[in-house]
């Protein structure tokens, strides 16, 4: 073991401390049960930072050759630039002016037996306030059936909408889609003719891409209509959609 230095001990520290809030933050959105596996990505991070708090005292940097140390600071620098880049991207996007639309696509995400998702709740309370104040505005609810959901998203938001006084006439269901990309595709030919500006209505987080995405499928005069999230989980969405974000432009959809 390598004698530690005030530095090594700051860094023991700051590992330790990092490791207690990962992990700590993992477990509290697993609590959340919003059906997605993401909280293991901050308990991994806490693990890795365990392993990273365990190697100080053994001064496992120092040992390593310097193109090592060099290459991994690099990409470690590499990596925080573009995140700041893509957050800065999603959250100049959360106080979005509401629009004037013809037609409202409501994205999907994961239902319950007797309610929507707390994410899914977020966008269809938003609905329902905005298609009050625009009686002439039709939606269009989007998603499938996922594995862990008793019937499809578009249905479960029909439901909801409905039983909060929307007209069933009003709404449109495109209920094959899977993810962010399909609900566009599909929606798509759901748009009446003659709709000049269509409003994506999804979180705050998602507004970013799903708007981009919306552009790059056709989808004229896409414009996002802002649904507010939970704040406690902000940082594990806004962590999520970054790799959202980098996905979907690898593949060409954004």
């Amino acid at each position: 073991m390598a004698r530690m230095t005030g530095f090594g001990i700051a860094r023991l520290i700051v590992y330790c401390i990092l490791a207690i809030v990962f992990i700590s933050y993992g477990l509290f959105v697993r609590r959340a049960a919003t059906g997605s596996d993401f909280y293991r990505i901050w308990i991994a991070g806490g693990i890795l930072m365990l392993v990273f708090a365990a190697c100080v005292p053994f001064g496992v940097w120092n040992r390593l050759p310097g193109w090592c140390r060099v290459t991994f600071s690099v990409l470690v620098i590499l990596g925080l630039l573009l995140m700041t880049i893509v957050e800065v991207l999603i959250l100049r996007h959360f106080d979005d002016a509401e629009p004037e639309v013809d037609v409202v696509i409501i994205l999907g995400a994961q239902v319950k037996e007797d309610r929507p998702s707390l994410v899914l709740g977020y966008r269809l309370d938003k609905a329902i306030e905005y298609l009050n104040a625009h009686p002439d505005v039709i939606c269009i609810v989007s998603g499938g059936q996922g594995e862990n959901e008793p019937f499809t998203e578009a249905e479960g938001m029909f439901r909801y909408l409905t039983g909060h006084g929307i007209d069933a006439s009003r709404i449109i269901k495109e209920d094959k889609s899977g993810n962010t990309t399909q609900n566009m595709q599909f929606s798509k030919k759901l748009i009446p003719e003659g709709t000049k500006r269509v409003g994506i209505l999804t979180n705050n987080f998602h507004i970013y891409r799903a708007t981009a995405i919306a552009k790059k499928q056709g989808i004229e005069g896409a414009v996002g209509i802002v649904a507010p999230s939970k704040k406690e989980y902000l940082p594990t969405n806004l962590f999520r959609e970054f790799f959202g974000v980098l996905k979907d432009v690898l593949m060409g959809n954004m």
